[in-house]
C-alpha cells in the first residue's frame, strides 16, 4: 500500500491519470468495513447514553489520541504545520465529519434502525461526488454519473421493495427527511473537503489536524452532556457493551478509518472511492443482523451482488480535477 503522503495540487491531474487505482481501492475497501460498523455501535451505545454524548465522546477521544500523534510527529519533524487554506477546508471537513455527521447520525437513530441507518447512508457517494465537483472542480464522464445514479436507483428500489423492515420509514416527517439530507450533505462536505487537503498533507494528517481543531470544542460539550449524564446514571449502571461500542466509533469510525478513507480519495479520486460506500449498506446489513438480531433477507445478498457492479463499473472510469 502506497504512503498516505500525497502529491502536490499542481501534479494531480497527471497523478490520477497515471497511478494505478488498486492502492486506493484497498484503502478505501478497508476503510469501508470499518465504517459499516458505525451504525450498530451507534445503535448499541443509544441504550444507555445520549446522542450528544455519544458524538461528543468518539471526537474528544480521537481527538486526543490525535494530539499524542500530533505532537510526536512534529517534534520529530515529520509533520509540518498546515498552511492558512488547508486550516479553512480542514475547518470545513471537521464540521461535517466531527460535529455535524456523527451527531445527526446518532441522533436520527433513535427512531432508525441499524439496517435503515445503512441504507440513507447510501445516498452519502452521490452527494459526495457532487460537492466534489462543485467545490473542486473533480470531473467525471459521463458513464460514470449513470453508474452511480443506477447504483443509487438500486439501493433505493431495494429500500421500496427489497427490505421488508420500513414501517417506520413509511411514518417519516418533512423534519425528519431534512434532517437525514442534512446529515449527508454534511458528509459529503466533510469527505471532499478533506480528501482535498490530503492531496498535499495526507490521509493520516489530514484526519488528525480536522480532530485537533475542534478538540475545545468536543471537551465542552463532553464536559456538559457528561455532567447529565452522571445525575442519570448510577456509578453501578456502568455498562461494558454501550461503553467499548463508543470507543470502537473513536478510535475506528473516527479516527483509524478516515485515515485510509482519506488517503483513498486523494490518490484515486474523491468521486471514484466514494462509490466504495455503496457496499456499506451490506456490511451495516451483516453486522446488524449477528450482533442486532435485525432480519436477513437472501434480497440483501441480490442487490449487494448488483451494486457491486455498478461500483465496479464506476471505478473503471478516470477522473480529472482542474488545476
Amino acid at each position: 500500500m502506497h504512503s498516505s503522503e500525497a502529491l502536490p495540487s499542481s501534479r494531480l491531474s497527471n497523478s490520477l491519470r497515471l497511478r494505478p487505482a488498486m492502492p486506493g481501492i484497498w484503502a478505501g475497501l478497508f476503510a469501508v468495513v470499518l465504517f459499516a460498523m458505525t451504525a450498530p455501535a451507534s445503535k448499541l451505545a443509544l441504550n444507555y447514553y445520549s446522542a450528544e454524548m455519544i458524538a461528543s465522546s468518539r471526537a474528544l477521544l480521537a481527538g486526543i489520541g490525535a494530539l499524542m500523534l500530533i505532537l510526536i510527529k512534529t517534534q520529530r519533524g515529520n509533520w509540518p504545520l498546515p498552511n492558512r487554506s488547508q486550516f479553512g477546508w480542514l475547518a470545513l471537513a471537521g464540521l461535517g465529519v466531527v460535529v455535524g455527521f456523527p451527531y445527526l447520525l446518532t441522533l436520527n437513530l433513535n427512531t432508525l434502525s441499524a439496517s435503515q441507518m445503512g441504507i440513507v447512508l447510501a445516498g452519502l457517494p452521490l452527494v459526495t461526488t457532487v460537492l466534489a465537483s462543485l467545490l473542486f472542480g473533480e470531473r467525471h464522464a459521463k458513464g460514470f454519473w449513470l453508474s452511480a445514479m443506477f447504483g443509487c436507483g438500486l439501493l433505493l428500489l431495494f429500500f421500496s421493495f427489497g427490505n421488508d423492515n420500513t414501517e417506520s420509514l413509511q411514518r417519516w416527517s418533512f423534519s425528519t427527511g431534512l434532517i437525514l439530507i442534512t446529515q449527508l450533505v454534511l458528509g459529503g462536505l466533510g469527505y471532499s473537503c478533506g480528501a482535498h487537503v490530503a492531496r498535499s498533507l495526507g490521509g493520516w494528517q489530514t484526519i488528525c489536524w480536522t480532530l485537533v481543531l475542534y478538540l475545545p470544542i468536543s471537551a465542552i460539550v463532553f464536559g456538559y452532556t457528561a455532567g447529565i449524564e452522571a445525575q442519570r446514571i448510577r456509578t453501578e449502571d456502568f455498562y461494558l457493551l454501550a461503553t467499548t461500542a463508543i470507543l470502537y466509533l473513536a478510535l475506528f469510525s473516527q479516527w483509524l478509518g478516515f485515515k485510509y478513507w482519506y488517503q483513498a480519495l486523494a490518490e484515486s479520486g474523491t468521486g471514484r472511492i466514494s462509490q466504495i460506500q455503496l457496499l456499506q449498506p451490506f456490511m451495516t446489513l451483516f453486522v446488524a443482523v449477528l450482533f442486532l438480531g435485525e432480519a436477513f433477507q437472501w434480497s440483501y445478498l441480490i442487490f449487494a451482488g448488483l451494486i457491486a457492479i455498478t461500483v465496479f463499473i464506476a471505478l473503471r472510469f478516470k477522473v480529472t480535477e482542474k488545476s
